[in-house]
């Protein structure tokens, strides 16, 4: 029985692979349809691309460039790539990329003479981005399967079970690992995706020639096919299924060809598209066909990669990540300064850095020294047994922070107490600023060229567009702006953070502002993303947030109903005044206003004349915790309270006759207050009752006009 599961087992697996399944153009048109924009784009990038099809030469001849290429291992058992397999997958695609594989004699004689070169080789990375020495393999235990969406950025990120990429303006990553629904890779095209995902993801069974490489996906042709992609390549049918003949991949040496190949074709093959001889060109690595039967790039397809390389994706030409580390024996670093950085609530601060070895000797005493703004030096003499490469998490003695905007430098002298062989990789820098806590009121209007204003912060985690000053105001002429309508991506978070508040001795807190946004998509379009924009607050100058209930998107935010494909410039109608009451979470307690903003690519969302508001507790509201007011009333009396009452269950108001006039069971409350409103009830005497989970208490009031 064992033995016949077994067999089963390994027949599934073999089935599961019989044909070629890319997921590239998939993923593209996908992230096309979500994100209509993007079109555009790519439009551009194809200015920069295409040839006229009447025109297919000359072509042109390159020099060699080499690539650096880190190679991600994402699997349950990281082992089961070997990195005899890695470097086989290498050999393979560098053959492939200079026109050197043996297979490409069998290139059929009619097509010998537009056999391109790329003259493009790939090495695996010799320096990491840090500039320590490497392998260019890293290796990440995780037994997730991943899709193939957005261009498999899940298996891109630790977060959802990945590995993050390494920079990818210096290098190609290639991601290793089980992709779902039979798919063999996927590939990022220029500049439509954004840089933390760019790179190429290819299945475990169909990287290499070794290893856990399966036929008739073992030669490593899926990454050459992949690679292709990367570098602007379609399918050779063009970029859709259509079978129609009318897409097409832009080369102008390639045949028209309606769909994909599969297996391993021999001899002339045709289809509607390329009915007679030469027909088919299906040993193109970028049909479907068998690893065995792929053999060639055109001179087209290699002049249109060559291209891409040289203006999409330029950087990599350049890239240090080939050149071998000269590592020394006595080399240590602050690899990074933990805190003080950003904006500080407190004077006081002690400084955290990561102290790294990267020497080739163990690490056993080294001096740590920083400034401030460059003043007097301060030491701390390290000890210990740090391995190399390894590092610590290090504090060092206090300082307190200057007022207004400060530098932190820190570097290490004399590791082992001799001089360091490679001082120019010693320090690092942060920048802080300290404000004093602001009064009440508070209001910014944007009007001053600086940006942010005196006390604000803008947090820009991905480094992205974030927020800035713009020409354009509610009442005013300038405002603040994210200009989502450029930001090409999904989920990236940009906060605004106001200045540090004090806040003892106030009833209420409200926060004001003027918003006005708009998006490209038509309002209640399903499954679309929107952009949104919440209100939180934070007490630990940026540690932690805490929600204030403010959080719009869609319908609820936009101030321009009508969606407009331009970037949005809001008219002067086109700006709303939201009002957000703190009160209730503030709790007297110092803090932050923050205004987050959560990109989906939609269009820009606009801030002005931001207020925050505070009125001194009421005497008799601080003496009784509780205070009911007006009294008398004419219309409407508010139910307020010092803190407020978790176990409130609902409140009602009775006439002098013990008639019901009022009962709300479903509070619904601004800030510590509840509003009832009595202004159609007649002049008089009521009774309000306040329904606690253990008590009911009652309390009288004067209606009078």
């Amino acid at each position: 029985m064992r033995i016949f599961i077994l067999i089963a087992l390994m027949a599934t697996s073999a089935a599961a692979f019989a044909q070629r399944k890319c997921g590239t153009d998939v993923a593209l048109q996908k992230k096309l349809r979500s994100q209509p924009l993007l079109q555009d784009k790519l439009r551009v990038m194809e200015q920069q691309l295409r040839r006229p099809k009447t025109q297919p030469g000359p072509f042109r001849t390159f020099n060699r460039v080499t690539i650096p290429v880190v190679v991600h291992i994402v699997l349950p058992d990281p082992a089961q790539v070997t990195d005899e397999q890695i470097l086989d997958q290498l050999a393979s695609l560098n053959l492939d990329y200079i026109a050197q594989n043996t297979d490409v004699a069998q290139v059929p004689a009619v097509w010998q003479a537009l056999t391109g070169n790329p003259e493009i080789q790939f090495c695996l990375a010799a320096r990491t981005p840090d500039g320590d020495p490497t392998n260019g393999i890293t290796r990440t235990v995780s037994n997730r399967t991943f899709p193939i969406d957005n261009a498999g950025a899940e298996v891109k990120y630790a977060g959802t079970g990945g590995v993050d990429a390494w920079d990818s303006d210096r290098y190609l990553n290639v991601w290793v690992c089980e992709l779902r629904d039979n798919y063999l890779g996927v590939a990022t095209f220029p500049q439509l995706y954004v840089p933390e995902e760019q790179g190429v993801v290819v299945h475990f069974r169909a990287f290499g020639s070794s290893g856990s490489a399966r036929p008739p996906f073992n030669l490593g042709r899926t990454l050459t096919h992949e690679i292709g992609h990367f570098f602007n390549l379609y399918h050779i049918w063009g970029n859709t299924d259509s079978n129609t003949c009318t897409d097409d991949d832009n080369v102008a040496d390639t045949p028209p060809q309606g769909e994909q190949n599969y297996d391993c074709p021999n001899g002339v093959l045709t289809d509607n598209c390329s009915p007679a001889a030469p027909g088919l060109m299906y040993m193109n690595y970028m049909d479907y066909v068998n690893d065995a039967c792929m053999h060639f790039f055109t001179s087209g397809q290699t002049d249109r990669m060559r291209t891409a390389l040289e203006t999409q994706r330029a950087s990599l030409m350049f890239s240090d990540g080939c050149q071998p580390v000269d590592q020394k024996a006595n080399d240590a670093s602050v690899n990074a300064v933990e805190r003080p950085v950003g904006y500080l609530c407190e004077p006081g601060q002690t400084p955290r850095v990561v102290l790294k070895n990267r020497g080739s000797a163990a690490l056993t005493k080294v001096t740590i020294r920083y400034t401030v703004n460059n003043g007097a030096p301060v030491d701390f003499s390290w000890t210990g047994n740090l391995g190399s490469l390894a590092q610590v998490v290090v504090d060092l003695p206090p300082f307190s922070a200057p007022i207004g905007a400060a530098t932190l430098q820190a570097y290490t002298m004399n590791p082992n107490g001799v001089a360091d062989e490679q001082p120019d990789n010693d320090s690092t820098s942060v920048n802080m600023t300290f404000a004093t806590p602001s009064a009440f009121p508070l209001a910014e209007g944007f009007q001053n060229a600086g940006f942010p204003p005196a006390g604000f912060t803008v947090l820009n985690p991905d480094r992205g567009p974030t927020w800035q000053r713009t020409d354009y105001g509610s009442n005013s002429t300038h405002s603040a702006v994210m200009r989502n309508f450029f930001y090409s991506t999904n989920h990236a978070i940009d906060d605004l953070l106001g200045p540090g508040m004090t806040n003892t001795g106030s009833d209420s807190v409200r926060l004001i502002f003027d918003i006005a946004a708009a998006t490209t998509t038509p309002i209640g379009t399903a499954g679309t993303m929107w952009d949104t924009l919440e209100v939180m607050v934070t007490f630990d100058c940026g540690q932690t947030f805490i929600p204030t209930g403010y959080k719009k998107w869609g319908t609820s935010l936009v101030t321009r109903r009508i969606p407009t494909d331009t970037e949005f410039y809001p008219t002067a109608s086109e700006w709303r005044r939201d009002t957000v009451e703190l009160t209730h979470i503030l709790k007297g307690r110092a803090f932050r206003v923050v205004f987050r903003n959560t990109c989906n690519w939609e269009n820009n969302v606009y801030l002005d004349n931001i207020q925050l508001e505070s009125r001194p507790v009421h005497p008799a509201l601080r003496e009784k915790g509780m205070l009911i007011w007006p009294n008398a009333f004419r219309d409407r009396f508010f139910v307020e309270f010092l803190q407020w009452p978790e176990d409130l269950k609902g409140v009602a108001v009775y006439d002098a006759l013990g008639r019901e006039v009022y009962r709300r069971e479903s509070l619904q409350r601004s800030g510590n207050r509840l509003t009832i409103d009595l202004v159609n009830a007649p002049n008089g005497v009521y009774f309000v009752k306040l329904y606690y989970s253990q008590s009911v208490r009652t309390y009288k009031i004067v209606k009078a006009k």
